[in-house]
């Protein structure tokens, strides 16, 4: 009888997945069982393999092997969805909380806690293809964990000293820099870390895509396109650093801002917004400014400027050059563009200190034009009619994405309006091609649970519509005001009250992690992380791999 094979220790924190483990135990348990089966009697190859197989599940040394190994693998040849996060918002603007648009591919839900991790891509392609590895739960359970302890001691010791003055304030901040830096730039490392972990060559963004930015097209590259391949680089190049990888993000999102989607460029009123650190956080910066920040905000938009142009040229060089790692080398664009990161950084934090050294201007607080208690109401029923819709939202996406019966295949939509949630089901095989026995009972059963989901939802709205109507009532007998317009004109206004309330706080890490002066650049972006968490953003649905070009753009 074969020896008893070692089971691998589990992996430390952080470490590399057990699979090669796995496959040198597997082979020592196979050679052992074909070695055994041959000293009895000739067997077939198939009789040999049958052997193995049940020598192996028989083998508690193996049985215990099985959790390490995914449930299934992903075929080279097979287009596989990609998840990318959502864009951080600008400083202060309003988001739809816990919405997310409807239709396929829905974003895992177990993304939600790295939704500006810069592996978040290749982790949804993992959840959604049940990929992911034992040992690379464990290294997201130990990553998680430990970015969750430092953001709560950065976040105390800012709370610890709000009331004190500036200089003790920026002092204490300071010197706690100073201990906990190294532990935010090794949990960075094991950020890189999981990403190299969990990028592999068949699942990233571009393993089957059919073009590239040195073809020569007569119609040349879209903005889209041109964005579409910088982000791929920006989340699965081996050879970017990780302030490059960002920079990305917001060459990324100028592009898609350039133009508008009917192609007409952006018309808007609202304030100019800055990338500023932590990348990509967006800001707008006071009219009036102290001439000596002015002038330092615009040297520091002048060296990411210049920065941003290398990369995306040196990219746009090397993508799809033959032997392009020799002429346009990404690796040493990286030693290149280090100390022009450095001194970034050292620009912003003398623009934080100067703005904090600077008089604030005074704002006239707007007067609520109801009671706290209606207003907090008015807030209730806008959060609560947004947990109604991402509900529905999960549960019509699990009943969508089901697998009813092998031989039909149906698409199932929804949307939702004033008046509840609206759905379809449509058989999704060509119309030349007969329809299965079955399909119109399988499409009856996805209709009808459907039908169950929008029905638990409408009912949910009419509570929420009948207490807007409630509190329209109690609102027009303190105004001692029947006049309907002027009664919504208060609730108008006690509705947007309620949102910036709402977006103050939720924002409050975001302006932490950028105007706070005396944290390290490590320090900003882990509390830049921490805010766009909690602004529970929508999460982007799946974008198949791409393989060849639009017909036209």
């Amino acid at each position: 009888m074969s020896s008893p094979v070692p089971v691998p220790a589990a992996p430390a924190p952080f470490g590399r997945p057990a699979f090669l483990k796995l496959l040198r135990s597997a082979a020592v348990i196979a050679t052992a069982s074909i070695g055994l089966t041959a000293s009895a009697q000739p067997l077939s190859r198939q009789q040999q393999q049958q052997e193995m197989q049940r020598s192996q599940l028989d083998d508690p040394s193996f049985r215990e092997l099985i959790p390490l190994i995914p449930e299934r693998r992903v075929r080279r040849d097979e287009r596989v969805p990609i998840f990318f996060p959502p864009n951080p918002p600008p400083l202060d603007r309003p988001v739809a909380h816990l919405v997310n648009a409807p239709g396929r591919l829905a974003a895992p839900l177990e993304l939600t806690p790295y939704v500006n991790e810069l592996f978040y891509p290749a982790l949804g392609t993992r959840i959604h293809t049940s990929s992911l590895y034992h040992s690379q739960h464990l290294d997201l359970e130990a990553y998680r964990t430990a970015k969750v302890v430092l953001q709560n001691e950065l976040r105390a010791m800012i709370d610890r000293h709000r009331e004190s003055e500036p200089a003790v304030r920026r002092q204490a901040l300071e010197e706690f820099a100073r201990t906990q830096t190294p532990k935010v730039a090794e949990l960075e490392k094991a950020a890189e870390d999981l990403r190299r972990d969990l990028v592999t060559g068949n699942i990233s963004w571009t393993a089957q895509r059919q073009w590239h930015l040195v073809d020569r097209e007569k119609r040349g590259f879209s903005p889209l396109e041109i964005a579409m391949v910088m982000r791929g680089y920006a989340y699965y190049h081996r050879a970017l650093a990780a302030p490059q990888r960002r920079l990305l993000r917001e060459i990324v999102m100028e592009l898609l801002a350039a133009v508008e989607a009917d192609g007409t460029p952006p018309v808007s009123a609202a304030p100019t917004h800055i990338f500023f650190s932590p990348e990509p956080a967006r800001v707008a910066f006071p009219d009036t400014l102290p001439p000596e920040v002015a002038t330092k905000l615009a040297a520091y938009q002048t060296i990411k400027s210049k920065l941003k142009k290398e990369l995306y040229d040196r990219i746009h060089a090397y993508d799809g050059a033959a032997f392009g790692f020799f002429r346009s080398s990404l690796k040493s664009l990286v030693v290149e563009q280090e100390p022009q990161f450095e001194k970034l950084e050292t620009l912003a934090e003398e623009i934080r200190r100067g703005l904090s050294e600077a008089p604030r201007e005074e704002h006239k607080e707007e007067e609520a034009p109801l009671p706290p208690i209606l207003a907090y109401r008015v807030g209730t029923v806008l959060r609560d009619r947004a947990l109604a819709q991402r509900d529905a939202t999960v549960k019509a996406d699990a009943i969508s994405g089901r697998r009813y019966d092998n031989d039909v295949r149906i698409r199932a939509a929804y949307r939702f309006d004033d008046n509840g949630m609206r759905v379809a089901v449509l058989p999704a095989r060509n119309a030349n091609v007969p329809a299965p026995a079955n399909e119109a009972e399988v499409m009856a059963k996805v209709h009808a649970e459907l039908a169950a989901v929008a029905d638990e939802y409408g009912r949910r709205l009419a509570e929420l519509v009948n207490e807007q109507d409630t509190i329209r009532h109690e609102a027009a007998e303190l105004l001692n005001d029947p006049k309907r317009e002027r009664v919504d004109a208060a609730l108008i206004t006690t509705n947007r009250m309620a949102v910036r309330k709402e977006n103050e706080e939720a924002y409050r890490d975001y302006r932490l992690a950028v105007f706070e002066p005396g944290l390290s650049p490590e320090q900003r972006r882990l509390l830049f992380d921490r805010a766009i968490e909690r602004l529970d953003l929508p999460l982007p649905r799946g974008e198949i791999q791409v393989t060849a070009r639009a017909a036209r753009w």
